[in-house]
């Protein structure tokens, strides 16, 4: 994020984001929040002018190795669906939620009536992948989803 502040012209960018999410593991005898990266790779940059590189920047033997990579990945893209996900800043906080009869309903946290983003729940992981469109491209992510009772 550091870096594409720097190689952005600053006149021309809003705001460089990196979403991450909380999950929960379990070590040391007991269960621990975690915060990850949601997308690894993927930084988003809004309002940003992708022309505005700095030209001394990109020739520069100074500016990161990997810069060359990182130009193809910005690209313009509404992130509301994301932001929505937040709970505090740019983290996506755990849901919670019950499986009634094969089918997840979330009492609590940002997936609560957003079931129909679910594609797939680890309940030994307390995760669940979920699908969204990202710059016109359907992209999965791993968010933090306890399970805490399944119904027959």
């Amino acid at each position: 994020m550091q870096r594409c502040q720097r190689l952005i012209n600053p006149e021309g960018i809003g705001e460089v984001v990196c979403f991450k999410y909380q999950r929960m593991l379990r070590y040391g005898g007991g269960w621990h929040f975690e915060n990850r990266i949601l997308l690894p790779g993927y930084i988003f940059v809004s309002e940003a002018k992708t022309g505005k590189i700095k030209e001394k920047d990109k020739s520069s033997p100074n500016c990161g190795e990997g810069f060359r990579e990182l130009r193809p990945f910005m690209i313009p893209c509404k992130v509301s669906c994301l932001k929505v996900l937040c709970s505090e800043g740019n983290l996506i906080g755990i849901s919670r939620g019950i499986i009634r009869n094969g089918i997840p309903f979330i009492t609590q946290g940002p997936l609560k009536d957003r079931e129909h983003l679910i594609q797939k729940i680890d309940r030994h992981k307390r995760t669940a992948e979920i699908e969204i469109q990202l710059a016109g491209k359907t992209k999965r992510m791993v968010v933090g989803l306890e399970i805490y009772e399944k119904q027959e």
